[in-house]
């Protein structure tokens, strides 16, 4: 009898469970968007799938080699808006963090972090194959702000003028 009473009492716990509510829960859900995080979510203890041994997603910076429209090698419009190519061939970037806390900087740090800066050699080559050739040869502004830095005449690679000896 009391086996009997167990069974209808858990038949009844089950129906209820599977039926849809019609008045609205007070407990806040959680909303799932992809079948996997319901699934590790609703199975708790599953080991196969915990939230730390997902894989994370590195970062990526991949240039188009060719585009849908022209099949063209596309720039990355973040090099260009960031880095500025002088006609020798370096890169050059502002400070980081130049407006960043600056009541706490002293007078000497804001005015280094007012100049510019030189990339390094790998970072270069890289910004040279993120950029098409557009960007790489060498363009003429009205009052130039950069223009006595476009040449570098004591280095003999970038000398334009011949050496007398």
């Amino acid at each position: 009898m009391l086996r009997a009473l167990a069974r209808t009492a858990a038949n009844v716990a089950v129906q209820t469970l599977t039926k849809k509510p019609f008045a609205v829960s007070l407990v806040p859900q959680q909303r799932q968007f992809s079948v996997l995080s319901s699934f590790i979510s609703s199975n708790p203890a599953s080991s196969l799938l915990s939230k730390t041994s997902l894989p994370l997603q590195d970062q990526s910076r991949t240039v188009t080699k060719f585009s849908r429209t022209h099949g063209k090698r596309k720039t990355i419009r973040a090099v260009v808006k960031r880095f500025k190519r002088l006609d020798w061939g370096i890169w050059i970037r502002t400070r980081t963090g130049r407006f960043n806390s600056l009541w706490k900087k002293s007078w000497n740090r804001r005015a280094r972090l007012k100049q510019h800066c030189f990339v390094n050699g790998t970072q270069s080559y890289f910004l040279d194959k993120c950029v098409t050739k557009f960007w790489r040869r060498p363009k003429y502004y009205v009052d130039d702000i950069y223009a006595p830095y476009h040449q570098r005449p004591e280095f003999f690679v970038t000398n334009k003028s011949k050496i007398i000896k």
